[in-house]
């Protein structure tokens, strides 16, 4: 009963939100010309597939960077009085007090760019000489892809697509703001997603919506714990939870795991193997998660090299010794010659030598030495029994094999997915 009367409020909500304007309103000469930046910046980013813009205040300006493809630079400075009408409109868009300067804020809006809404995230910051603000926009045009369509290796990809095909489990993927999880479990919801398949998913913000699929957005009233007690009453096949933070949500995902239900959800962890760890110290018992799981996950984003510029360089013995250092195999190693770094002044296909960003993956699997190590709660045991897998390798690992293919470079993979900085 309460999820249904929360998925009219949320419907009721979505009605709210697509009554406002669809860009920015200019109330008089003072403010005009800030409006004017703001509708264009917006427009500008999810025209270049940005993912955040951001407004940082400085004793003398505003400083307004993009995130694209996982990098930060900078595309406008402003006065500080541009940035206080920044302030104003964000707040005025995401119904905050315009009051309340002591406190952080969060909200939403939308926007309209070339005949498509986009939702935007706001995070609002009090620092010492203003506000940090930052926007995460959600562009519903983007295209989701199927698990099939996701660039992964097909060994990593067979073993979710049978992790899924069980009639429970819980699947738990890792790894930091950015890293495309949410791509990664879309693609598996959209693998599921039949009609003899009933989908419920609680996320927090639901950042794109997929027909078939039931979901609802948490709040401060519909926790990620409350959801998921509503959700099992609600027959599902397969439950999502965006994020296990807390004790309560650990166990009943736990548990719901263990009573016929495919359980999918995310931690932020280092390794697929610290998500034993992560959810012990949330206090989920080690019997029943050695019983409940089906996987762990754990993935990142690396910079692809534009392959018109790439720089081709003779593989070294630095660059030799990282690698063997992650536990690549000599032979690997041995049998490539050069490896790419960017072409930083780019070329008419890229930016800075850089084009899109691409996944790596370490995926544990649930065999009987897996669940006896989790049982006990033994990490090195874990690990051990993770390196026998055929389908396992370390992040670390992966990303050192897209620098030997080519795909990305040494530096990129070290600073991405860890690395022993050996010196020569």
């Amino acid at each position: 009963m309460y999820m249904e009367v929360q998925t009219r409020a949320n419907t009721r909500v979505h009605h709210e939100i697509a009554k406002e304007p669809a860009e920015f309103i200019s109330t008089g000469a003072t403010d005009a010309s800030s409006v004017a930046f703001l509708n264009e910046v917006f427009c500008t980013a999810a025209r270049e597939a940005v993912s955040d813009v951001h407004f940082e205040d400085t004793e003398s300006e505003c400083i307004v960077r993009f995130r694209r493809n996982g990098e930060l630079y900078e595309v406008a400075r402003k006065p500080l009085q541009a940035s206080r009408e920044f302030d104003k409109q964000f707040r005025v868009k995401c119904k905050k007090s315009l009051m309340e300067r002591l406190t952080p804020q969060d909200g939403k809006f939308r926007f309209s760019v070339d005949g498509r809404m986009v939702d935007v995230r706001v995070s609002i910051l009090p620092t010492g000489v203003g506000q940090s603000i930052v926007c995460r926009l959600l562009d519903q045009a983007s295209t989701l892809m199927r698990l099939d369509e996701l660039q992964m290796p097909s060994a990593v990809r067979d073993a979710i697509k049978m992790i899924v095909a069980q009639p429970q489990g819980l699947l738990l993927v890792t790894g930091p703001t950015g890293s495309g999880k949410t791509t990664t479990l879309y693609g598996i919801l959209q693998h599921l997603n039949t009609p003899k398949v009933k989908i419920i998913t609680a996320e927090d913000p639901i950042e794109y919506r997929i027909s078939g699929i039931v979901q609802s957005q948490t709040n401060e009233h519909l926790t990620f714990a409350s959801a998921l007690k509503s959700m099992l009453r609600q027959d599902p096949d397969v439950i999502l939870v965006g994020e296990i933070r807390d004790s309560d949500t650990a166990r009943i995902a736990t548990q719901a795991s263990l009573t016929g239900h495919i359980v999918l959800s995310t931690l932020h962890t280092n390794s697929a193997a610290i998500s034993l760890t992560r959810m012990l110290d949330l206090g989920v018992d080690a019997n029943a998660l050695a019983a409940s799981i089906g996987g762990f996950m754990a993935q990142r984003l690396v910079r692809c090299l534009c392959p018109h510029c790439r720089v081709a360089k003779p593989i070294d013995s630095y660059a030799r010794a990282q690698m063997l250092a992650q536990g690549v195999p000599e032979s690997e190693v041995n049998c490539t010659d050069v490896v790419y770094a960017a072409n930083r002044d780019g070329c008419e296909h890229c930016s800075r030598g850089w084009v899109g960003r691409t996944p790596v993956f370490e995926l544990i699997l649930p065999t009987q030495e897996v669940r006896q190590a989790v049982e006990e709660g033994d990490l090195k045991g874990l690990e051990r029994a993770a390196r026998a897998q055929d389908q396992y390798q370390t992040l670390s690992q992966h990303a050192m094999r897209m620098v030997l293919s080519g795909v990305t470079s040494l530096h990129e993979s070290m600073s991405v997915a860890g690395s022993s900085f050996i010196v020569e």
